[in-house]
């Protein structure tokens, strides 16, 4: 809401983990260099934080940058079983056991074991990354002890990383765990930040969104660390709400005064003194105008009525407040039914749409059904969008699907800057209080408000909305290349080389292109090493998913956008 009256392009203090808002102090850089030892040696190592620190974040940071032959497991959820841990590894690694799912925990194991064997003789690394691990039982943490005795010779073949607060170090210290807790290799625990940390954090995440850095004013930056402490995720609410108070007050300075309220607000504190005198004074003049009231209206009461006959007529307050509830309700009811048209409701040009956006829009709740059908209804819609007809009943998992209509499925951690740049629909993984996550289509937007389709309802919702639900895990699905067979790097010969280079030639400046041909020579690394680096991408000069989706994206090739 407020980020235009800033004029910025995002917005700058969302809760959710966005490694592009990094912003790494000192006890951040350490954390960092921690997690990253974690991603190249063997055993357990171990991050600690207070709620709000920036754990996730960095992780969300580091996976972007993580070697192409490192394969990560992520659980976020590690409310589980001993079973169902296994099961969630052998997703998230890809290990498959056919038309027989394993009924032993020995057989995930073996599968597992297997798995790893066969990515080490192909000389890859398998990392499994365990956030909010202070929730494991010490069944669980025995069992992931356990998973660290596979190996070979030389060679641990699984690293494990585990991220949590304060009290997962003191549970790794009961006399049960200890030979986990003798397994870590490194540890680290992250602290606030330091005041000076706080201004410049502020600064970092205003220009990250494209803002005026002195937007703060010294007191505000004061304050704002007396009342966060420091924490990162408190800084991040408090001012994000005081932004939002400057807009409403037409201000484009944000005052240590608004900082204050900002914290009244979110931290739900009372009234100060002043503000507690005027609300006992107003509460007597309340009680005294009611007496008053009855004095008058008791000894009319008791007067005999003139006509026993009820007028059939409301009052007019009456009359508004039936009206104005049948309003609500008809929104209501309005929101839950499934769109007769997509096409209609998707329409983003449609003014009378605009201008309903910011009224109609509403949070995301869990549909009915299982996780398992709302997942598939979910992929569904996007597929949907790209003209594929994907049938809920079949037996074929979404993404081995995908490529049969020449899409990939490509998984990310993220935020919403980084979707919001993709301009392309989406399946969001969203958590509640449950312990298992739902998903939602994300099928338009425009930056403040969303087209979401959520089990068989399409809703508009708002990032602020869906804050307490998103984590940034996402789901991409994406136009292949002609022959499309993988990334694609210096020296391969291929027939999707040659499209690689005809694209290339076409966003070229240079008026005498090569010719095409299926060689990936030095001269389209330099090439794509120049477009990635201008797509703010790694720049490796190997073509992997996301060089090939940026690519289609600046072509305008056709395909589904959330933004037109």
């Amino acid at each position: 809401m407020y980020q235009r009256h800033f004029g910025l392009k995002a917005e700058p203090f969302s809760i959710a983990p966005d490694p592009a808002f990094l912003y790494l102090s000192e006890a951040h850089n350490e954390a960092l260099a921690h997690l990253m030892y974690g991603f190249t040696h063997g055993g357990f190592v171990l991050i600690t934080g207070e709620v709000g620190t920036g754990k996730t974040t960095l992780l969300r940071n580091l996976l972007d940058r993580t070697p192409t032959n490192v394969d990560v497991a992520f659980i976020l959820n590690p409310r589980l079983t001993v079973k169902e841990l296994l099961e969630t590894l052998c997703e998230e690694l890809g290990v498959h056991f056919g038309k027989n799912p394993p009924d032993s925990i020995k057989q995930y194991i073996d599968g597992l074991n297997r798995h790893l064997l066969k990515t080490h003789q192909d000389d890859r690394s398998t990392v499994v990354v365990i956030d909010e691990a202070q929730n494991l039982s010490p069944a669980v943490l025995e069992q992931i002890r356990l998973l660290t005795n596979l190996e070979t010779n030389d060679k641990k073949l699984m690293r494990i990383i585990l991220l949590g607060q304060p009290e997962l170090a003191v549970m790794l210290d009961r006399t049960e765990l200890r030979q986990l807790a003798q397994r870590i290799t490194a540890r680290y625990h992250l602290t606030s930040l330091a005041k000076n940390d706080v201004l410049a954090y502020v600064n970092h995440r205003l220009v990250k969104a494209g803002g005026n850095p002195n937007i703060f004013s010294k007191q505000a930056i004061n304050t704002l660390y007396r009342l966060s402490k420091g924490t990162p995720r408190l800084i991040n609410i408090i001012a994000d709400r005081a932004m939002l108070g400057a807009y409403v007050e037409n201000s484009y300075q944000i005052t240590a005064s608004l900082i204050r309220q900002a914290a009244r607000e979110v931290f739900g504190k009372r009234p100060n003194r002043y503000r507690r005198h005027f609300a006992i004074a107003a509460t007597i003049a309340l009680c005294s105008a009611i007496a008053l009231g009855l004095a008058y209206l008791v000894p009319r009461l008791q007067e005999p009525v003139a006509d026993s006959t009820v007028s059939s007529k409301s009052s007019p307050a009456t009359l508004d407040n039936s009206a104005q509830v049948a309003q609500a309700t008809t929104v209501a009811e309005d929101a839950r039914k499934p769109a007769e048209s997509k096409d209609a409701q998707l329409n983003t040009n449609n003014p009378d749409l605009a201008s309903k956006r910011v009224s109609k829009t509403t949070a995301i709740t869990r549909p009915t059904g299982s996780t398992y059908a709302n997942r598939r209804q979910a992929y569904g819609a996007i597929f949907n969008l790209w003209g594929a007809n994907y049938s809920l009943d079949s037996k074929i998992i979404p993404c081995n699907f995908a490529p049969s209509v020449g899409l990939q499925c490509l998984s990310r951690n993220g935020g919403w800057s980084e979707i919001d740049s993709l301009n392309s629909p989406v399946l969001l993984e969203l958590w509640d209080e449950q312990s298992s996550p739902y998903y939602a289509a994300l099928l338009k937007g425009d930056g403040e408000t969303y087209t979401v389709q959520v089990g068989d309802q399409i809703i508009l919702t708002t990032p602020k909305d869906m804050r307490d639900q998103w984590f940034g895990k996402y789901v991409l699905l994406w136009q292949t290349p002609p022959a499309y067979n993988g990334s694609l790097r210096q020296g391969d010969e291929h027939p999707s080389v040659r499209w690689l280079q005809q694209q290339l030639n076409e966003l070229s400046t240079d008026s005498t292109p090569d010719i095409p041909n299926e060689f990936f020579s030095a001269d389209i690394h330099r090439a794509v090493i120049e477009f990635q680096s201008r797509e703010g991408l790694l720049a490796d000069g190997i073509v992997g998913p996301l060089t090939w989706i940026r690519l289609s994206g600046r072509l305008n090739l056709p395909s589904p956008k959330l933004s037109d």
